[in-house]
């Protein structure tokens, strides 16, 4: 090997020894600004969660207090709404009330009525078959002349016209009291079948 060979490799292997000592330096610096730049990360990341952290915790209290106030507010809402409805429900079972007590009162005032004034006329009927067989039997006791079959014919034909009018009478009467019944039924059904009012919306 001549001199300027042996000289050109030496300095080759020097290049090369700086080279890798640069290498080394590189790298090293490279692992210094990777431990460096984790750490940071690392810090970071903690502070980050922890801010998160407590984001998070004062949302949820920040949320908790906003349910509580709305959970007052809606039992409030509640409350007045439940006493609005009973004051409104006593007041319409006050009404109903007054109309049953009010048509109860009409129905017996009408029945009253009804049974006075078919009082009245079944007296008055009555007296008008008094006096007509009054009347009769007073011309028959001035008619003492004729036969005694015309009076015994008068008679029976007296008896048979008041037989028919008691009948009559009865049968009147019978028809009345079957009102009175209807009515006290009909008055029944209307309490019975009466309904509430449907509570107004507000």
């Amino acid at each position: 090997m001549d001199p300027e060979t042996g000289e050109a490799i030496n300095r080759l292997s020097v290049n090369v020894d700086q080279l890798g000592a640069k290498l080394d330096r590189f790298a090293a610096d490279l692992r210094g600004e990777i431990r460096s730049l984790t750490g940071d990360l690392r810090g970071e990341t903690q502070t980050l969660t922890g801010d998160l952290r407590g984001e998070m915790q004062a949302l949820a209290g920040e949320l908790r207090g906003e349910i509580q106030t709305q959970a007052g507010d809606l039992r409030g809402e509640i409350r007045t709404l439940a006493g609005d409805l009973r004051g409104e429900m006593q007041t319409l079972a006050g009404d109903l009330r007054g109309e049953i007590r009010s048509s109860a009162a009409e129905t017996r005032m009408y029945v009253d009525e009804r049974i006075q004034v078919s009082t009245g006329t079944l007296r008055q009927e009555m007296g008008e078959i008094e006096s007509r067989t009054r009347r009769h039997f007073d011309v028959v006791a001035e008619s003492l002349g004729s036969d005694i079959r015309a009076i015994a014919e008068g008679m029976v034909a007296s008896r048979e016209q008041t037989d028919r009018l008691l009948v009559e009478q009865a049968a009147r009467t019978d028809r009345v009291e079957k009102r009175v019944l209807r009515l006290e039924v009909r008055t029944s059904s209307l309490k019975a079948d009466r309904k509430p009012r449907r509570p107004r919306r507000r």
